[in-house]
């Protein structure tokens, strides 16, 4: 796997009409244990989304869903130069949702895991990411046997150690990922999506049927240690940027500021 280095700024980055350019994929991760206006994010929330948090039967559950799916809200608009309340979405025919509005060249996805949540952003492209956090108490096996193809599992078994684990997360997340790229929902079979390229093909099963579009470009990304995360985009996208969403207490205590201010990072991503 190649590494794709990611454009480091010395300034912190604010999502603005300006700030994505054609062409660039804008990721960005952020700590949901740290301290959030929760009145705020809920706030910007649409009625499906009220309803939806309301339905968690863990506070915890609740929390973290307001917050990832606030923080998208706050994110989309300030790149759309709208109030977070007012984007609406519509769901595609298998879920993936989409902006209703005037702005179709707009694309996003969102996932989160215990206290990380992650948000993909691109104005020509469909992007699709995945982050899952490392559970000691997983049967990875298990989950390996039905969302890996015999390959996939051939070559799994052949290593030992960590080695063995981290790479099953990495392939999971890919996987995961490219499915809500395509938007494809439950009916994309992940163990028909090969994405072992690396280690070469000398071990083949053909009743396998790899279904993978060879143009997508699929990125591992090197997040928090105990979690595994990855970003598919349609092409190749001319940068990808990432970077670490940091509250702005004072700008948050007022609803129309723009409080989507992020720290670069250097970022590695490594293509699958």
């Amino acid at each position: 796997m190649s590494a794709i280095p990611v454009e480091r700024s010395g300034r912190p980055m604010r999502a603005t009409p300006s700030s994505l350019k054609d062409g660039d994929v804008h990721v960005w991760y952020a700590d949901m244990r740290e301290r959030w206006p929760e009145s705020i994010l809920y706030g910007s929330l649409g009625e499906e989304e009220r309803i939806r948090a309301s339905s968690f039967a863990f506070e915890e559950d609740r929390r973290r869903y307001v917050h990832a799916h606030g923080l998208l809200r706050m994110l989309l608009g300030g790149y759309l130069d709208r109030s977070p309340a007012s984007i609406r979405f519509m769901a595609g025919p298998n879920g993936k949702p989409w902006l209703l509005s005037e702005d179709d060249t707009m694309h996003f996805n969102l996932s989160h895991a215990r206290a990380l949540v992650v948000c993909a952003f691109a104005r020509d492209r469909e992007v699709g990411v995945d982050v899952e956090w490392r559970d000691r108490e997983l049967s990875w096996r298990d989950v390996a046997s039905y969302t890996c193809s015999k390959r996939e599992q051939t070559l799994l078994s052949s290593m030992a150690g960590p080695a063995q684990v981290d790479t099953f997360y990495s392939w999971w997340t890919l996987k995961e990922a490219y499915v809500k790229a395509v938007g494809a929902g439950l009916t994309l079979p992940l163990n028909r999506i090969d994405v072992a390229g690396r280690y070469g093909a000398s071990i083949v099963d053909s009743a396998d049927g790899d279904i993978r579009d060879p143009r997508l470009t699929m990125l591992t990304l090197p997040l928090w240690s105990e979690y595994a995360g990855a970003l598919v985009t349609e092409g190749r996208a001319a940068k990808i940027r990432c970077f670490q969403w940091r509250w702005d207490s004072a700008a948050g205590l007022v609803p129309e500021s723009d409080a989507s201010c992020g720290e670069p990072e250097e970022y590695h991503a490594r293509r699958s």
